[in-house]
This record gives C-alpha cells, sequence and structure tokens, in this order.
C-alpha cells in the first residue's frame, strides 16, 4: 500500500470530525453576542443620564423661577463663578444628584429674552461643527433672570461611550467619540423679592 494510499483514510476522518466545533461556534456567537450586550448596556447608560440630566435640569430651573438662585447669587459674582454655583445645585446633594455623568463634562447656558422666546438663543448649537469641541460660546452666558423675564436654560453633557461605532446615529457627537446630551427649560420668572445683597 502506497504512502498516498495510507493518507486517503486520515483525510476522510479529518473532514468527518465534528470535534471542536462547538469552539468554534462559540467563538463566532459569543463575540456577537457580548457586542450586541454592549451595545445594550450603553443605550441604557446613554438613557439613564439623559434622564438623569433632565432631572437635575428641574432642580435648576424650580430655583431660578421662585428667585432663590437669584438671592444668594447677587450680581457681585461674575458669570462664570455663578455658573459654577448653579451647575454645584445640579450636581450636589440635590433631589437629582448626578449619577450616570461628571459633572466636569456639565455645561449650563442661562439668557432672558424680554420681548419672548428667543428662538436664536434656542438653537445655538453646544458643539462646534468644524472642530467637533465644545463651542466657545456655550456655557459661558449667564443673564440673571429677573422677575417676570422669560428664562431659557439649556445644559448639555459630554457623554462618553464604551461602543461609539455603534450609537452615534443620530447624535451630536465630539471627535474624541463622546456623544452631547442636550435638556433646556423655557419658563417666566415669578415674582419675588430682591434681597440687598443679591439678585438682578
Amino acid at each position: 500500500m502506497s504512502p498516498q494510499d495510507d493518507r486517503q483514510p486520515a483525510r476522510r476522518r479529518f473532514v468527518r470530525d465534528e470535534g471542536g466545533a462547538y469552539a468554534v461556534e462559540f467563538a463566532f456567537f459569543g463575540s456577537l453576542l457580548i457586542a450586541v450586550m454592549l451595545i445594550l448596556i450603553q443605550y441604557a447608560v446613554v438613557h439613564l443620564a439623559r434622564q438623569n440630566l433632565e432631572a437635575s435640569l428641574q432642580v435648576a430651573t424650580r430655583a431660578l423661577l421662585t428667585g432663590s438662585f437669584q438671592s444668594t447669587n447677587g450680581p457681585t459674582l461674575t458669570a462664570a463663578d455663578t455658573l459654577k454655583n448653579l451647575r454645584a445645585l445640579m450636581c450636589g446633594s440635590s433631589g437629582a444628584p448626578a449619577v450616570f455623568f461628571k459633572c466636569d463634562n456639565l455645561k449650563i447656558d442661562v439668557q432672558i429674552s424680554s420681548t419672548g422666546f428667543d428662538t436664536n438663543a434656542w438653537s445655538a448649537s453646544a458643539v462646534d461643527p468644524s472642530t467637533k469641541t465644545w463651542s466657545k460660546t456655550f456655557g459661558t452666558n449667564f443673564q440673571c433672570p429677573g422677575s417676570q423675564n422669560v428664562a431659557i436654560v439649556r445644559a448639555a453633557v459630554k457623554l462618553p461611550l464604551v461602543a461609539p461605532l455603534f450609537l452615534q446615529l443620530g447624535m451630536k457627537s465630539f471627535g474624541d467619540g463622546a456623544v452631547l446630551l442636550q435638556s433646556a427649560s423655557v419658563f417666566r420668572v415669578e415674582p419675588y423679592n430682591k434681597s440687598p445683597t443679591g439678585a438682578c
């Protein structure tokens, strides 16, 4: 019998041998399952972070609506310091503390419109489309809402993603793969008494 004839049964055994098939299937489908689970978890984190941002913004809106924030943050403070205090109110030990995002990644913009709704202030983007970074003008404005003023409060968070390639569809994103979460509130400030050291 020639060596070639000896190799024929070995080839048939190799073709028919199903040993290790489950390992190959698990390597293929297991990696796919892990990717799907990762995407679902990331979607859940994005959804919870958006809800957390909206709840935190409600805390700031309530303080501005009633004038309590203006009364404790007078006109002697700079816009940067006032926004820092407002961010601390949103992220601190409030009724809706920030859990799903870092407060360092939170920016707030407060503007007033004496004549009504200001569409320009509402539609201004928080992300610079040319540089894919924060807009230089967003998060620097604090126009103190006085009594009966119409206030526009916008909050935005830069949220890093675990699986950015799958979750950036339909969302404004940064150059590093993080996405932008936004929330806004428009309201008319209630009449409030100005304190000697605070308010607008």
